[in-house]
């Protein structure tokens, strides 16, 4: 049973670690308020996401908060959320960029950065 369960939290971590490098493109209607930001997480290893760079002129960060995983395993990862409100009254490029990273606090060399595409479209009026 401990055999079967080591082998299962190992492909666990395996996935969630799996689309932690990956870029990220997000369409985002430059008539809303705001968007989000939706990333895996898994805080038990002592990593976390940081917003390391982004255009403060076209939005905010508003809030950011973990959601932990719908199961009870130990070491099971969740996911963070950033939320970003858009400045009011701006005039929104085709695209922009956020920069996150994923580390721990204590290892500066070891780390993980995620590059999020913010793609502004324009929803027609009906």
């Amino acid at each position: 049973m401990n055999i079967l369960l080591g082998c299962v939290l190992m492909s666990l971590s395996i996935i969630v670690n799996a689309g932690v490098g990956d870029d990220v493109t997000l369409d985002v209607d430059a008539s809303q308020s705001s968007f989000v930001v939706q990333l895996a997480a898994n805080p038990t290893t002592g990593f976390q996401w940081k917003v390391v760079k982004f255009d403060k002129k076209l939005f905010s960060l508003l809030s950011s908060h973990y959601k932990k995983p719908q199961t009870n395993l130990i070491g099971a990862g969740g996911e963070m959320f950033f939320t970003f409100t858009l400045n009011k009254g701006k005039s929104y490029p085709a695209k922009t960029n956020i920069v996150f990273k994923y580390a721990r606090s204590w290892e500066a060399d070891n780390s993980t950065v995620k590059n999020v595409t913010v793609n502004f479209v324009k929803t027609p009026k009906s």
